[in-house]
């Protein structure tokens, strides 16, 4: 039996960190350190093991695409040589909790420039947000990012691009992830109308992370010819969705699995900021689900900028996958030429 999580139910809801670390550490000092962890903070399951992979690129997909099952360590760690992987249930940790689980493997603080939202509230109960959702399923369901193929196959593919340091904030990124399914759709003869974008945030910042599922979910109706300072507009002035009902409410699941190829957004965005610890580069996989099932992330460490975009294999190859990051990066760093 798989771990319950408020969503798209056929996601693994595991969201991953990569770290090129400065210095190999020794497994059995991260090993204890993530045990301690998990006897501090309980929402973490129990200990997780630390695997030494001799395949890191089979590990990293195990690790993203297996269920976490009940009574599973909520937290899987994988350590070769100076490569750091750290996965968790994102019904766990979100985002800002991995960076934190990555400073505890370390031993030592880190922090990110990432703020949070704890300023805002929702401006509806979830009812009425849901019930919203459910009549956009129904008649107006959000672009949905062209497939390549239509396939069986189970799981993700998932690809990172490294630039040099950029200032990259939400509004960029998700401007970024507009223009990149604005082209991509119209090279292959597909509407791109009724673009919906959802935002990874958190309710509180990244001054001081802590292990732990904090996050907030913005979302976006991004009007046709929306630019980067509606975008900018529309973030500073939307409030979070309303918390999910209990992931073991059957109803909410039916709906979900019935209305699952028309619920969610066109893309997710999630963006960690820019964080100050002991690494030479970080790489972050946020969840991919909902309509398009395709989730962009970026993080920034150093003199480095990582993207990296989550597609599903059912309906997207390798070189798909490969060629959506290649836009996200072309319209991220013409924007930032642009600002200049």
């Amino acid at each position: 039996m798989t771990v319950a999580f408020s969503g798209d139910p056929a996601a693994s809801w595991s969201i991953l960190l990569e770290a090129t670390l400065r210095e190999a550490p020794d497994p059995a000092v991260v090993a204890a350190r993530m045990s301690r962890a998990s006897a501090e903070f309980p929402n973490l399951g129990p200990a997780a093991l630390v695997v030494r992979p001799s395949d890191w690129d089979l590990t990293r997909a195990e690790f993203a695409d297996g269920h976490y099952g009940v009574g599973d360590p909520l937290v899987r760690v994988a350590l070769a040589g100076e490569s750091l992987m750290i996965a968790a249930h994102h019904g766990a940790v979100d985002g800002l909790g991995l960076i934190a689980l990555l400073g505890i493997a370390l031993g030592e603080p880190v922090r990110s420039s990432a703020t949070g939202v704890a300023l805002r509230s929702p401006d509806r109960p979830y009812l009425l947000s849901a019930l919203d959702r459910v009549r956009e399923a129904v008649w107006t369901p959000p672009t949905r990012i062209q497939p390549s193929l239509r396939g069986n196959d189970s799981g993700d593919h998932l690809v990172s691009r490294t630039l040099p340091a950029l200032k990259l904030g939400s509004a960029r990124l998700t401007s970024a992830a507009l223009e990149t399914t604005r082209k991509w759709n119209a090279a292959r003869g597909a509407a791109h109308g009724r673009v919906v974008a959802a935002i990874g945030a958190s309710w509180r910042g990244g001054a001081d992370p802590r292990p732990e599922a904090d996050s907030a979910l913005l979302r976006l109706r991004l009007p046709a010819g929306a630019v980067e300072d509606d975008v900018r507009a529309l973030l500073a002035s939307a409030a979070p969705e309303a918390g999910f009902p209990n992931a073991h409410n059957p109803l909410a699941r039916w709906g979900m699995r019935l209305l699952a190829s028309r619920l969610g957004s066109t893309f997710l965005v999630s963006n960690l900021g820019v964080v100050e610890a002991g690494v030479a580069a970080l790489r972050f996989y946020p969840a991919a689900s909902g309509r398009s099932g395709v989730a962009f992330g970026v993080v920034t460490t150093g003199e480095v900028t990582t993207a990296t975009v989550r597609v599903r294999r059912r309906d997207f190859d390798a070189a798909a996958a490969a060629g959506l990051l290649d836009l996200l990066c072309d319209a991220a760093l013409t924007g930032h030429e642009a600002r200049r």
